[in-house]
């Protein structure tokens, strides 16, 4: 990647040479273009700024309506040639401010923009609704091995049932936080009856095949079934109560972050670009 940008900068370094009041324009020892230097109007100039690099571009603004930059950054007589070519030319104000004006409120609306996107994540988060006991259908089995916490990216807790030896029932994500792990792994044993609910939808076409299956269920996760409530004879290690608690705490924090950065960012946006608007110069 690193021969390939020095490559382009290679084959895109122009040459400069001032001959006559003629600037050229040369590369690979070829002159490409010229301009006389009485066709100048004006010029602007803008510092480039980077972490460890700063440098400047020069414009020149021709009676044709061409404009020649050149880059401080790959001249190290840049300042003798700018010197040259704007010899008894008008610098425009003007241009560079209307320069700087644009390029403020392009960042301006850039933070808008985030805002508004923040705002965007608040009202998803105000949209999440709480798992509702008529879409839930509980089922009993019985527990066909040791539950086992994975710890992974995302942690999970497997459950496997004697009846369903191909899927398996996973814990995961909200659901987790509201889950009492410790006692229900420690408190379920292989061969224990146990009372899983999960998803009507998922019922239906995973436990008794009434529905048919997604592409993705088909292909991907056909096995997998995430479960919404757990509970044995003596106790319950995940209800729904719990769920919607965990989503209701989640979806109130959700709400302020999202929204809290969202004023963050749009409202300087906004007054930023109010402020350009009216500080813009006049025609």
């Amino acid at each position: 990647m690193g021969a390939m940008i020095c490559f382009y900068r290679l084959i895109t370094l122009k040459n400069y040479s001032i001959v006559k009041n003629t600037l050229m324009v040369m590369s690979f020892g070829k002159t490409k273009k010229s301009y006389n230097l009485n066709e100048v109007e004006n010029w602007t100039e803008k510092q480039i700024k980077e972490k460890y690099d700063r440098w400047e571009i020069l414009t020149l603004y021709l009676k044709t309506g061409e404009k020649v930059k050149i880059s401080g950054r790959n001249y190290d007589n840049y300042f003798e040639i700018k010197n040259e070519v704007t010899k008894n030319k008008k610098r425009n104000l003007e241009l560079e401010d209307l320069a700087e004006l644009k390029t403020g409120l392009q960042v301006c609306i850039i933070f808008a923009l985030i805002g508004i996107l923040c705002f965007f994540g608040a009202y998803n988060a105000l949209q999440i609704k709480d798992v509702d006991a008529k879409d839930i259908v509980v089922f009993g089995a019985k527990n066909a091995e040791k539950i086992e916490l994975r710890k992974r990216k995302r942690n999970s807790v497997l459950i496997k049932l004697e009846n369903f030896p191909d899927l398996n029932f996973i814990i995961s994500g909200k659901n987790l936080k509201a889950t009492f792990v410790d006692d229900l792994i420690n408190e379920v044993k292989e061969g224990d009856s146990i009372f899983i609910g999960i998803d009507k939808a998922e019922y239906r076409k995973k436990i008794i095949n009434v529905d048919s299956l997604s592409f993705a269920d088909t292909y991907f996760f056909n096995e997998n079934i995430s479960v919404e409530s757990v509970a044995s004879k003596n106790n319950d290690y995940l209800n729904l109560s719990g769920v919607n608690a965990v989503r209701l705490d989640d979806k109130f924090w959700d709400v302020t972050i999202f929204g809290f950065f969202g004023f963050i960012m749009i409202l300087p946006g906004l007054f930023a670009i109010k402020k350009s608007i009216t500080n813009k110069p006049n025609d």
